[in-house]
């Protein structure tokens, strides 16, 4: 994330939401910090805090028979719940469907691989 914020690619705003997020899943979820799917996780949510905030969300989210097998499954409610927690690091009052839509596909695909 420091690479990103000092190449000017994410706000220190986005940075330290994605830094807390990281840090929230390594000590709720047992999340390795270097792992992979977590960096990736964590630069998407970095960039999806910045272009919520400069008022650029994207337009389309996680294709919807994709969403509905996430949302289906039985970790799930765990999901959601993890993602509400790391949103509220960016103070955003509201996270747009398309934006996390993305969020909790990540999240799930963090949660299926511990």
């Amino acid at each position: 994330m420091t690479i990103l914020l000092n190449g000017g690619v994410i706000s220190q705003v986005a940075h330290d939401a994605a830094l807390n997020a990281s840090q929230l899943l390594a000590s709720e979820w047992n999340v390795d910090l270097h792992s992979e799917q977590l960096q990736m996780a964590m630069t998407h949510f970095a960039r999806a805090t910045d272009r919520i905030i400069n008022n650029d969300p994207i337009k389309e989210g996680l294709d919807s028979d994709i969403f509905e097998e996430i949302s289906s499954d039985c970790l799930f409610t765990e999901i959601e719940s993890m993602n509400k927690k790391i949103c509220a690091f960016t103070n955003i009052e509201l996270i747009p469907e398309e934006e996390n839509s993305f969020l909790l596909s990540n999240l799930y695909a963090i949660k299926i691989n511990l």
